[in-house]
């Protein structure tokens, strides 16, 4: 009997997912656990695996297409069994974090969408790429497939109709050459709004060049030559995705601090010749996230989240430690964090870091963090506006420790002083709880003894 792949709902935040690679095809013989797929999310690059055993008969999205959870991506049947093929759609959903509103598909492997009586019967080809070429009366026996099993994509037709130098306005086609669209786009012209010249009123390169001569040069738009493009793609355009949300739904405020960090220097100092036979050091950041747990505990209004039913109080302190990558960066999940022992969070954190450099962290890893925090002090940065990781409610940015000259004890020395930047969605925190938790942050970073009290 034939099995279902459907995309897996990795974390709580996640709607979709991208195709990255598939790593098997169509006719492959397949075992349960066996790698079927490179799925990318927000947060990781993930392999899901074949939940049985049997032979690849279908593989519906292609390699890049966003998928929404739920959505079926491959059927495998048993040896010798003969499976109707699925005819579905990839829906593209835009992040949400109401997950009752999320868009889903599932097809069912045995409904198989009727061809239109203009289209071939042995013609494959998805739902949105019918409607367009049926739109533009375009031939589909004269459309290239680059879809799973020869079926035809949107994607096919926009290619098509880029071959033949033709652009869908409406009901109508615009004839231009690709040059000529080329140009219209540089000089910001519309150019549906050009005369052609050509053969059959096609446009061609003059007659762009004409009307853009006519235009006032300050009104034309120019765009700098670019030495390189880089797609926004994979996880840095998830990252970019989830950024613009988070912005967007979050009434986002950030408080700066400064704090006196000497005896956290003295501390760190102490505590590292204490351990040293026991290859551990601790690292500043390893402080900073007992001193944030403690922290936490006694403001537990900051260790929340946003939902239908109103601001919930999270019971467990799991801080996320953002580490970058080449590409972008990731948040695993150090859990309990008010629990357990200063040694046992410097491990976490830098195996949490190495598996992140290395690709092999897994979902449960970075899942249910319920507050952030970001340390960009090895860059040289003083202070800075971190941006929130939804659905937490805050995210406390540190900056780099550095020597400074200031009144201590109403002389002038020199101290090891330390910003601080607390971001908070003020629709859950209002401003003085919000200070209140930054000004106990700095307490401990000043006294950090407090922490054996």
């Amino acid at each position: 009997m034939a099995v279902e792949l459907r995309m897996l709902q990795m974390d709580q935040t996640m709607t979709k997912g991208k195709i990255g690679k598939w790593l098997v095809k169509e006719g492959d013989t397949v075992t349960e656990g066996q790698p079927l797929l490179e799925i990318e999310t927000d947060k990781v690059v993930h392999e899901q695996e074949s939940p049985a055993d049997g032979v690849i008969a279908q593989i519906l999205p292609e390699e890049g297409s966003d998928v929404p959870v739920n959505a079926l991506l491959a059927v495998i049947a048993a040896p010798g069994e003969e499976v109707e093929r699925v005819e579905a759609d990839v829906i593209d959903v835009p992040p949400q974090t109401d997950q009752s509103e999320k868009t889903t598909a599932k097809p069912s492997i045995t409904t198989k969408t009727q061809p239109s009586s203009t289209i071939p019967s042995n013609i494959k080809v998805s739902p949105t790429a019918k409607e367009l070429a049926e739109k533009l009366n375009i031939d589909l026996t004269q459309v290239k497939a680059s879809g799973p099993g020869g079926r035809i994509l949107e994607s096919d037709i926009n290619r098509f109709i880029e071959t033949r130098g033709e652009t869908s306005t409406g009901t109508e086609r615009l004839k231009a050459s690709p040059l000529a669209r080329r140009l219209a786009k540089e000089f910001g012209l519309d150019i549906t709004t050009i005369d052609g010249s050509g053969p059959e009123g096609r446009i061609v390169r003059d007659d762009v060049l004409q009307v853009a001569d006519e235009i006032p040069a300050q009104v034309l738009r120019t765009e700098p030559a670019a030495s390189e493009v880089i797609e926004l793609s994979g996880i840095r355009k998830i990252i970019a995705e989830r950024m613009s949300m988070s912005v967007q739904t979050n009434a986002s405020v950030t408080l700066h601090t400064e704090v006196d960090a000497t005896n956290l220097v003295v501390l760190r100092g102490q505590l590292n010749e204490i351990v040293q036979e026991q290859e551990i050091n601790i690292t500043y950041t390893d402080l900073i996230i007992k001193i944030v747990a403690t922290a936490l505990r006694e403001h537990p209004n900051i260790n929340a989240t946003l939902t239908d039913e109103g601001i919930h109080l999270l019971a467990n302190i799991n801080i996320g430690v953002a580490v970058a990558l080449e590409d972008g960066l990731v948040v695993p999940v150090v859990r309990n964090v008010d629990k357990i022992g200063l040694g046992e969070i410097s491990v976490q954190v830098k195996s949490l870091a190495e598996k992140a450099r290395n690709n092999q962290l897994t979902p449960g890893e970075l899942q249910d963090g319920t507050f952030t925090l970001t340390n960009l002090g090895n860059y040289g940065v003083d202070a800075f506006t971190p941006i929130i990781n939804p659905p937490e409610s805050a995210i406390l940015g540190v900056g780099r420790i550095l020597k400074k000259p200031i009144v201590h004890n109403d002389e002038i020395v020199i101290r090891h002083m330390l910003t601080l930047s607390l971001t908070f969605d003020h629709r859950i925190i209002d401003g003085a709880p919000a200070a209140q938790f930054l000004q106990t942050v700095s307490q401990y970073i000043q006294n950090p003894y407090l922490l054996l009290v």
